[in-house]
């Protein structure tokens, strides 16, 4: 049976470096890129849309409907993957940081059961670290004061104990400021992946 880890946390702390490296390191493992898929929706609707110009546009550009129609997809997706063996680790952040303020697109109660995550897990790091990260690859990301950044961070761990509290998942918070190996073990420590020798 497929185990659904749900890795969430605020821009700029590791989701997708953590992702990739997890994708490279066993095929007994399955990404599902919120940010990707939503990309690919919105660019049906639009045109061509790149993370890039999702990062800088957020709500002017995505829509409600935009995202619902991801949160089906990805419905779908973890249903059949219930029946499989392996891992989905499904990288998404709730919260965006807008020119208003913040906007929350959460899952609702129904869908949340539906997903019903086995393991969650929330990046998390200091405003000063994530600074540095967007001033060094910004990928479209605007840059944020510290107290926005340290806001953004507190409302993403908040949604990822709303969820863990709904669903009964087992919940971590994971230091996101260490290196990029150290992240890795600890994700692989916490979300309880086993890797088999035979894997790639």
């Amino acid at each position: 049976m497929g185990k659904i880890i749900y890795l969430t946390g605020a821009p700029a702390t590791g989701k997708s470096t953590l992702t990739e490296r997890l994708a490279e390191l066993s095929d007994q493992i399955t990404v599902f890129t919120y940010s990707k898929e939503l990309a690919r929706v919105t660019s049906a609707r639009v045109g061509l849309v790149s993370q890039s110009d999702m990062r800088e546009q957020s709500a002017k550009l995505i829509t409600y409907e935009d995202v619902g129609l991801v949160d089906a997809e990805l419905i779908e997706m973890a249903a059949r993957f219930k029946h499989k063996e392996g891992y989905l680790v499904i990288d998404s952040h709730a919260v965006t940081i807008e020119s208003f303020g913040f906007r929350v697109t959460p899952f609702s109660k129904s869908m949340l059961h539906d997903l019903a995550p086995d393991v969650i897990v929330c990046l998390y790091a200091d405003a000063q670290t994530l600074i540095s990260r967007i001033k060094a690859d910004p990928a479209g990301r605007p840059l944020p004061q510290p107290s926005e950044l340290d806001r953004h961070v507190s409302l993403q761990c908040q949604i990822a104990s709303l969820y863990a509290f709904e669903t009964g998942a087992s919940l971590y918070y994971q230091d996101a400021s260490k290196s990029g190996v150290e992240v890795l073990q600890d994700f692989l420590q916490v979300s309880r992946i086993a890797i088999s020798d035979s894997s790639g």
